[in-house]
C-alpha cells in the first residue's frame, strides 16, 4: 500500500513540476537562446515551414523539451493556415499492405514532428465527400492515399490542389498524372511470377485479377508480354476477374477455374488475400497445392502463415510509404517545388511451399 502511494506521490509531483514548467511562460526566444540558434530558424522548426537541416531540427526540439515548451497549434494553424498534421487514405484498414504502408510513414512523419490521420476510406463516395471536408477542416498540411480511381477521389484532388495541399499517391490511382505517384512495378512482377511458373513446366496458368484495377491490368500485362515472349500462345479465358481484391472474390474465381473440363495448373491471384480464397476453394474440391495446383500470391503480406506457405511476389511495402512520406514533406516544407514525380519501385519473388513442378496430366 506505502509502495503504491509513493508511487502515486512521484507522479503527482512529475505532473506538478511539468504544469509549473507550463506555466513558466517560455517563449520562442527562451528556446532559440538554449538552442544557439536565431528566433526565425526555430520558428521555421515549430512551423515546419521552410529549410532546415535535420541536425538543427533535432537541436531545436531537445531544447524545447528541456525547458518544457509546446507551441501552440491552434494559434499556428490560424497564422499558416495549416497543421502538423498529415493524412493517410486506404481504402481497406484490415487489409495488411495498407497498415504496413501506414506504419512506416508514421515512423517518418513523427520523427520530422508531424502527426498522421489514418482514414479507412472505402470507395464509396459520400465516405470520401465527408473526410474531404475533414481534411480541410482540420488543416492538414499534405496527403498521401492508396485509393483506387474514382469520380470521387478526382473530386478531393482537384480541391486539394486549389488549396495548395500536396498529395502523393503511395501505390493508389495511377490515373492522376498531376500529383506525385509512389508504385510498385505490377508489370515486372507478374511476368517474375509467369516466368517461373514456365521455368517450373506449366504452361497452363491463369490468373485472379479484378475488373476496371490499373493495378490488375498492369499485372496481367506481365503476365501476357511474358507469356508471348516465351512463345505461348495466350489463352484468354485464363484470366478470370472479380469485383474487388478480396478473400471471398479469389474464393469465387479459383471455383469457376476448377468447374471447367481443362482447370489451370497454376495460378497466379493478384494478391495475397485473393490467395487465401483460391486454397479454400482448392481444397473444397479435394486437391491438393502444391501436387494438383500450383498457387503464387501478391504482397507476401500474410504468405508466411498460410498452409502450405505461400509463394508470393513482395512489394516494397515499407519501401513505398517511405518514399511516399520524403515527397511529401519536401512539398510541404517547400524543398522540391519541380515537376509531379513518378517512382517505379521493384518486386521480389519468393518462392515457399505452394509451387512445384506441375502434375502429369492427359489433357495437357
Amino acid at each position: 500500500m506505502n509502495k503504491d502511494k509513493s508511487r502515486n506521490n512521484a507522479t503527482y509531483n512529475n505532473y506538478n513540476s511539468h504544469l509549473k514548467r507550463r506555466k513558466s511562460n517560455v517563449t520562442i526566444k527562451d528556446v532559440a537562446r538554449r538552442a544557439g540558434m536565431s528566433t526565425s530558424t526555430v520558428g521555421r522548426v515549430v512551423g515546419g515551414y521552410g529549410y532546415v537541416s535535420d541536425k538543427t531540427r533535432e537541436k531545436v526540439r531537445k531544447a524545447m523539451k528541456e525547458m518544457g515548451y509546446y507551441p501552440n497549434v491552434i494559434a499556428r494553424s490560424l497564422k499558416t493556415r495549416r497543421t502538423q498534421t498529415i493524412a493517410y487514405l486506404v481504402p481497406s484498414i484490415t487489409n495488411p499492405f495498407f497498415s504496413q504502408i501506414a506504419a512506416s510513414i508514421e515512423d517518418l512523419a513523427s520523427s520530422h514532428g508531424y502527426n498522421l490521420i489514418l482514414c479507412n476510406a472505402g470507395i464509396k463516395a459520400d465516405k470520401l465527400r465527408k473526410i474531404t471536408t475533414m481534411l480541410l477542416e482540420n488543416r492538414i498540411a499534405g496527403l498521401i492515399h492508396s485509393l483506387p480511381s474514382t469520380d470521387a477521389l478526382y473530386n478531393l484532388v482537384e480541391i486539394f490542389q486549389k488549396t495548395h495541399i500536396p498529395i502523393v499517391s503511395a501505390s493508389g490511382s495511377r490515373k492522376f498524372t498531376e500529383v506525385d505517384r509512389v508504385m510498385p512495378d505490377d508489370v515486372q512482377g507478374a511476368g517474375d511470377a509467369t516466368q517461373f511458373l514456365l521455368e517450373l513446366g506449366h504452361s497452363y496458368i491463369a490468373v485472379l485479377g479484378v475488373k476496371n484495377s490499373t493495378t490488375s491490368k498492369l499485372r496481367t500485362q506481365g503476365y501476357k508480354e511474358t507469356l508471348q515472349r516465351r512463345g505461348y500462345k495466350l489463352n484468354e479465358e485464363l484470366i478470370v476477374e472479380g469485383s474487388d481484391f478480396g478473400e471471398d472474390t479469389g474464393y469465387t474465381l479459383m471455383k469457376v477455374l476448377l468447374e471447367r473440363k481443362k482447370p489451370p495448373t497454376a495460378v497466379v491471384a493478384f494478391n495475397d488475400v485473393m490467395a487465401v480464397g483460391a486454397i479454400r476453394a482448392i481444397e473444397e474440391e479435394g486437391l491438393s497445392i502444391p501436387e494438383d495446383i500450383s498457387l503464387i500470391g501478391f504482397d507476401d503480406t500474410i504468405a508466411r502463415l498460410t498452409k502450405p506457405s505461400l509463394t508470393s511476389i513482395a512489394l516494397p511495402i515499407g519501401e513505398i510509404g517511405k518514399v511516399a512520406i520524403r515527397i511529401l514533406l519536401d512539398r510541404i516544407e517547400e524543398k522540391d517545388s519541380g515537376e509531379p514525380k513518378k517512382i517505379l519501385l521493384g518486386e521480389k519473388l519468393v518462392v515457399r511451399d505452394s509451387t512445384a513442378r506441375p502434375p502429369a496430366r492427359s489433357d495437357l
